[in-house]
């Protein structure tokens, strides 16, 4: 009893890590949503489930020529998860939000387990609060995407891999586990395909071959995949479009990936100051992860191989987001390798001075949570403007007409409306016209707000203004009805915005 009650009380100071966490963030979830519009898609297959219309049935049309906007739909761990919030409390995005952070707080949790056969108690507590006070998974809670949960599931899915229990009499029950394990992080997450791939590096690795366990875990997990496929036969498989990847952007993303990581803790004090921090902190994970790799491999190790490889082949780059899952491993081979820094030290005056860039992270954590802004996110249902446009589309327009958008999944989540988005990646009016005769267009929405409206849409709106009737307008959005018939992709503008800059000779489309 005295030995379990001292066991708890060493824990104690990483439970009211992650209580401080759990409170500060419940606390400052904000309302409304980022302009980048995955979260729609998502609440909208939610919905599709709970009122038994198809799966894929969001009003959301894809445009191929734009495969970086999104796919048709998105795996379906996610949006079956949001479906008790929607039945319970509807349409009410706050209480989705909440939902992100309870998942954040089991990733915490399972990366605590992780972390706690090589950290002492006071080193798994900083663990819990350098990364559960990041400013960039802080803001990341007001987001109703997939993230927190396939990072949870990613962390389980290697706890339950490599834990004693695949070897023995329950080796069987617990691949049969880890395969529905494996089937979340894939059904999350497309790239959690690639976690099947490190699976299967890590067996080789530590076995020398590839086990029954893991032919089995990998088995179960592509039942569900081809249940998944059967019973919701959702488009995600569209994901294949993006998959170009080319020399100029495999360099694009090794220098975006890099420089987003190096400001992982921010950068209150400037940009040189950030990258000293960084390069400290680099040196305390490489002497951890010195000590840690003595070991031998473990799980997340093999996991991130793959799909750190999978994520810069991927052309189109997502920041730190895609880096999610490296996050928590780097944080943790920090903490090692100040605990071993300090455990080793010899002299007293180094154990201050190995802790003293910790000491500096919390205090540039400090500096950017007292100016943060915790307010209402004016973007999207945050914004009025886009309110009043959405109640004008809903009052005054057909259920089937249909709108081109630069936020097409969130206009069709708000209004009910299906909508396209337009071939923002060329600059030539005829592309354009293409669109709006593919997809049937009723109306156009076009605004300021956006850079691809003000490079792309609006000089095309300009062009065709004898073919446009505007209905509506408010300080950012305008909303213009195509006249029957009006525009094909033969049509002649009356200004070409690409002909005009290059001062072309050329006549005109």
């Amino acid at each position: 009893m005295l030995r379990k009650t001292t066991t708890y009380g060493r824990m104690l100071p990483v439970g009211l890590a992650l209580a401080a966490v759990a409170i500060f963030y419940a606390a400052t979830v904000r309302d409304g949503n980022f302009w980048g519009d995955d979260y729609a898609l998502y609440i909208h297959h939610a919905i599709n489930i709970v009122e038994g219309r198809p799966y894929a049935a969001t009003g959301y049309i894809y445009n191929r020529a734009v495969p970086d906007y999104g796919p048709r739909a998105y795996p379906p761990v996610f949006p079956l998860l949001l479906v008790p919030i929607y039945w319970a409390f509807g349409l009410n995005l706050h209480a989705m939000k909440i939902e992100e952070v309870f998942f954040f707080l089991l990733s915490l949790m399972t990366i605590t387990a992780y972390s706690l056969p090589r950290l002492k108690p006071p080193y798994l507590a900083a663990l819990v609060g350098i990364l559960g006070f990041n400013p960039y998974l802080w803001s990341l809670k007001d987001s109703i995407i997939s993230d927190f949960p396939f990072l949870f599931f990613f962390y389980l899915t290697a706890l339950a891999a490599g834990h004693p229990l695949r070897q023995g009499r329950w080796s069987l029950v617990w691949a049969v586990v880890t395969g529905v394990l494996l089937y979340l992080c894939v059904g999350t997450r497309t790239i959690g395909l690639s976690i099947v791939a490190g699976l299967v590096l890590y067996d080789i690795v530590k076995c020398g071959k590839l086990t029954r366990f893991a032919i089995t875990a990998i088995l179960v997990c592509c039942a569900f995949m081809l249940l998944q496929r059967h019973v919701i036969a959702a488009g995600e498989q569209s994901y294949a479009d993006q998959l170009r990847p080319t020399l100029q952007s495999l360099l694009f993303n090794l220098r975006d990936y890099s420089r987003d990581f190096v400001f992982l803790w921010g950068k209150p004090w400037g940009t040189r100051m950030s990258v000293m921090i960084f390069v400290v902190t680099t040196l305390l994970a490489c002497f951890g992860m010195f000590k840690h790799a003595q070991g031998g491999l473990t799980t997340v190790e093999a996991f991130l191989i793959p799909y750190l490889v999978v994520i810069w082949v991927w052309p189109s780059a997502q920041g730190l987001r895609f880096l999610l899952p490296l996050i928590p491993f780097y944080i943790f081979l920090v903490s090692l390798g100040v605990q071993e820094l300090i455990d080793s030290a010899k002299k007293g005056w180094i154990k201050p001075l190995a802790a003293l860039p910790v000491l500096t992270v919390v205090l540039s954590y400090a500096a950017f949570f007292r100016n943060a802004n915790y307010s209402v996110i004016g973007q999207t249902d945050g914004r009025p403007s886009f309110n009043e446009l959405c109640r004008f589309i809903q009052a005054k327009t057909g259920p089937d007409d249909v709108f081109i958008f630069r936020r097409s999944r969130a206009l069709s989540l708000f209004t009910s409306r299906p909508a396209a988005v337009y071939d923002y990646s060329v600059a030539h009016p005829e592309q354009i016209a293409k669109d709006l005769d593919k997809f049937h267009a009723a109306y156009i929405v076009a605004s300021p707000i956006f850079e691809e409206d003000r490079a792309v849409l609006i000089p095309f709106v300009k062009s065709y203004l004898s073919h446009l009737d505007k209905v509506y307008e408010n300080p950012d959005f305008e909303l213009y009805k195509i006249r029957e018939g009006a525009i094909d992709s033969s049509a002649k503008p009356a200004y070409n915005p690409v002909a005009a800059r290059s001062q072309s000779t050329k006549q005109q489309p």
